[in-house]
């Protein structure tokens, strides 16, 4: 017996192991549990249908979701999921912009995406965010106007929140807020997190026009609470068709579907 097949875990470790990571992160991937266990990709894909059927985690596409509703995995790790894809749907959103307007963002993943995007291609934005990678990559374009919101600092996050934050949005309207969700329902949007609902919902009510962008796996079971039911929108930018139910919902309320191609 090799190297290999010594350190390979059995069906029951390898099922433990998926759970515990998706105690920290959002999402685990067939691919990255196939190589870490030394294992078929066929292999993984029936522990991950095995646990589904045990309702103890959610399918994906290519991968797994937690099925907690107030868990999300940090900034730093959500930042690293499907890059092609959260490429492609900054892109596609970039068009939605003009010069000198003024943009809200919330400290989703996809914003700072397009943050760094415009940085290039915009010119007098007027940027309003409680994300610091969103106000440093905004800040790199020194025609941009930063205004960084105040509140109480999460590390985890790398963004501030609470009732100071809440108080200084209320001051500014947009014409524009790009943001996105824990997962994405024919309910509406919905979030981990009862103050980041909070700040969300607040940029959404002072913002002329609202788009979210989400990748293929925001959606499905929703999460603690709702920020805005789907007809608050004006677009939603993905990566892949959605679920039926949501993409009839969407053309049920007039909110323009994008499917962005990476």
């Amino acid at each position: 017996m090799n190297s290999d097949e010594s350190a390979r875990l059995n069906k029951k470790q390898r099922q433990a192991s998926i759970l515990q990571q998706l105690k920290v992160k959002p999402l685990v991937l067939i691919s990255d549990l196939a190589q870490e266990f030394h294992v078929s990709i066929e292999t993984v894909r029936r522990d991950l249908d095995m646990l589904a059927e045990a309702s103890l985690l959610q399918r994906a596409h290519g991968g797994a979701t937690s099925l907690s509703t107030a868990i999300e995995g940090t900034l730093n790790v959500r930042k690293q999921l499907f890059p092609k894809q959260r490429t492609a749907i900054a892109k596609t959103a970039e068009q939605l912009v003009e010069n000198g307007q003024v943009i809200m963002f919330d400290s989703s993943a996809t914003c700072v995406y397009l943050a760094s995007r415009l940085a290039i291609s915009r010119n007098y934005l007027t940027i309003i965010t409680n994300s610091h990678a969103i106000a440093m990559a905004a800040s790199g374009n020194p025609t941009h106007k930063v205004i960084m919101l105040p509140g109480l600092y999460r590390a985890t996050e790398g963004s501030c929140y609470g009732s100071a934050s809440i108080q200084a949005i209320r001051q500014y309207n947009a014409d524009h807020c790009f943001s996105s969700g824990g997962s994405i329902t024919v309910e509406g949007v919905t979030e981990y997190d009862q103050d980041v609902a909070a700040l969300k919902r607040e940029m959404i009510q002072r913002a002329r026009q609202t788009t979210i962008l989400a990748d293929h796996a925001k959606f499905g079971l929703g999460k603690l609470e709702i920020v805005c039911r789907l007809e608050e929108l004006d677009y939603l930018i993905t990566d892949q068709q959605p679920l039926s139910a949501i993409a009839n919902k969407l053309a049920l309320k007039q909110v323009k579907l994008i499917i962005a191609e990476a």
